[in-house]
């Protein structure tokens, strides 16, 4: 406890004093309202002053390094090159604070735009049963299915219980510093229907027509951009090899830095900012679960072990990383494989389910009564009647559906919640049973209509590492025709160069193999909301390996052709 009431005196020391005071003052002002839109509830000093602190230090000694370059060592670049990279650097450590902010806001306006769909329809349900939509904000704070909006109603009983707000006034506080300009508008337009005496139950329903209209257009439009996102990629991935390839023929005593810097940097900074991309255009939320973690490591040691027995055995290096990557892939691949069969044996009965449940609705029964129903009576698939039963059990032990244990499921967890806060509140008209089967329908509907119209993407995927290959093994063909050894051998003994072409092919099967890979990656990304869905990328490195096999007999049979 001592020890951060120093650090905090000397944070507000430092912060107070004449050289930091009005820089501090003026960025606290800057990012104070983005703080609260990223629900940062830190000081604005306690995160300025350190991050200032370590900037000013790097510009004083990147400046200093400058001037001593400047008088001393002019005939040292690596002066010159040092100092810019501190000046840099402090320059982005400045800039850091207002960076990550604005990431999180980022993050919390785009799962809050996920979520906002499935919480209307549920606060819709509610308040049919004379339910208020602040109550039904309140409920989700002990609740998981929500992963936003429960922080949202974390902060929500926080103005109400500690700081004394009424919950209307709480209300206006989490939209004003909401990022979302949807969630700020249902809020706004709530609190005004109450404050005039209005039908909020009518809003609440057309805003949920409205937003799942809107989700169905951000399906539709999410196949439309993922295609082109992908083609983008792929065309990306096949011209930056063709021309470094084209560039360690001109350069070839820079070939081996030209392939690192590919293998270590772009690529992988591809593959970053394009995960960033595709996670902001997913209108899809994902469920947590992370038991799959286990099963890494034993997966890790069968992978290297592979490895190392295909390079004792073959003595070369892409194939033992080829190797180890298709035994990880494979093996995760089908763990996830099992568990997506799972999931989409559960949605696929959902819809029946729900009319089943309309029905005995109709007929006067609670949810929990047709639903124990039936778990004897009606037969949908293996998977679900195993949750069915599982359900009945838990109601006839009068533990009610609260309790049931979360499945990989997210939207059959969703149907669970509110059916247990319809049986809680004692509303659920077949009306509103109606409506939420029809919104379940819609949501696999729009699923299934974008999986399909990304088929030629994930066509593109299984094409690239062919491409990859064969233009590589037809370039290389070409130029050792054009250029004959003894020629080029003594050209390159006069310009200071040495290329050898087989080198050059081992050295680019590493690359062509991670390429393969990160767009492996990223259509599971795409099309399966997923990184966890390696048997795609399996198959696509297997391609690989068979293309680094059959490219130069191809390639040799062709130019052949040609020749003769």
């Amino acid at each position: 406890m001592s020890k951060r009431g120093n650090r905090r005196n000397l944070m507000n020391g430092i912060a107070n004093s004449i050289v930091f005071r009005r820089i501090v003052k003026w960025y606290s002002r800057k990012i104070s309202s983005l703080m609260l839109k990223a629900r940062c509830y830190k000081s604005p000093i306690a995160l300025i002053t350190p991050k200032l602190v370590i900037a000013v230090t790097l510009l004083m000694l990147g400046s200093l390094t400058m001037t001593l370059y400047t008088c001393m060592f002019k005939d040292s670049v690596y002066i010159i090159y040092a100092s810019l990279a501190m000046i840099f650097s402090g320059l982005f450590v400045f800039l850091s604070p207002i960076l990550h902010l604005s990431l999180l806001a980022r993050d919390r306006r785009n799962g809050l735009r996920k979520e906002l769909p499935y919480f209307l329809l549920y606060t819709c349900v509610l308040q049919h049963a004379g339910v208020s939509f602040y109550t039904s904000l309140s409920k989700l704070a002990k609740s998981h299915i929500f992963k936003y909006l429960k922080k949202e109603a974390m902060v929500f009983l926080r103005d109400i219980r500690f700081l004394g707000k009424d919950p209307l006034s709480a209300l206006d506080n989490l939209a004003m510093n909401s990022p979302l300009k949807e969630f700020q508008d249902i809020i706004y337009g709530y609190t005004s229907l109450i404050k005039s005496g209005g039908d909020v139950a009518k809003y609440l329903e057309e805003k949920a027509k409205d937003l799942l209209k809107e989700l169905k257009f951000k399906w539709k439009m999410y196949a439309e951009r993922s295609v082109d996102v992908g083609e983008s990629i792929a065309s990306m991935f096949l011209m930056m090899v063709l021309l470094v390839l084209i560039g360690s023929i001109i350069l070839p005593s820079d070939i081996l830095v030209i392939v690192v810097t590919l293998n270590f940097l772009v690529i992988p900074l591809i593959a970053i900012l394009s995960l960033i991309l595709i996670d902001s255009l997913i209108p899809e939320i994902q469920e947590t679960s992370r038991k799959y973690l286990k099963y890494l490591p034993v997966i890790l040691t069968a992978a290297i072990l592979c490895g190392w027995l295909s390079y004792n055995m073959l003595g070369n290096t892409s194939y033992a990383l080829l190797t180890a990557l298709l035994t990880f892939t494979l093996i995760n691949g089908m763990l996830y494989y099992r568990d997506k069969k799972i999931i989409n044996s559960i949605e696929n009965a959902l819809p029946e389910f729900l009319r089943d449940l309309t029905e005995y609705r109709k007929m006067g029964f609670t949810p929990s009564q047709a639903i124990t129903r039936l778990a004897w009576s009606k037969n949908y698939n293996r998977y679900f009647n195993k949750l069915l039963n599982n359900m009945a059990t838990h109601i006839k032990m009068g533990l009610g559906l609260s309790k049931l244990p979360r499945t990989n499921s997210w939207l059959f967890n969703y149907i669970v919640f509110i059916l247990s806060e319809i049986e809680e509140s004692g509303g659920g008209s077949p009306a509103i049973l109606e409506e939420l089967t029809h919104f379940i329908n819609e949501i696999k509907y729009a699923k299934v209509e974008a999986r399909k119209s990304l088929f030629l993407y994930e066509l593109i995927a299984y094409l690239t590492p062919v491409l990859l290959t064969f233009s590589l093994a037809l370039i290389l063909r070409l130029v050792s025709s054009i250029f004959e050894v003894e020629t080029y051998t003594a050209l390159g003994s006069i310009l200071g160069l040495k290329l050898n072409f087989s080198e050059v092919f081992e050295l680019f099967k590493i690359t062509i193999i991670e390429a393969s890979l990160v767009f492996a990656l990223l259509t599971s990304k795409i099309i399966d909301f997923t990184l966890r869905n390696t048997i795609r990328g399996f198959l696509i490195l297997l391609i690989a390996g068979l293309s680094f096999i059959l490219a130069p007999y191809v390639s040799e049979h062709i130019f052949a052709f040609i020749s003769s």
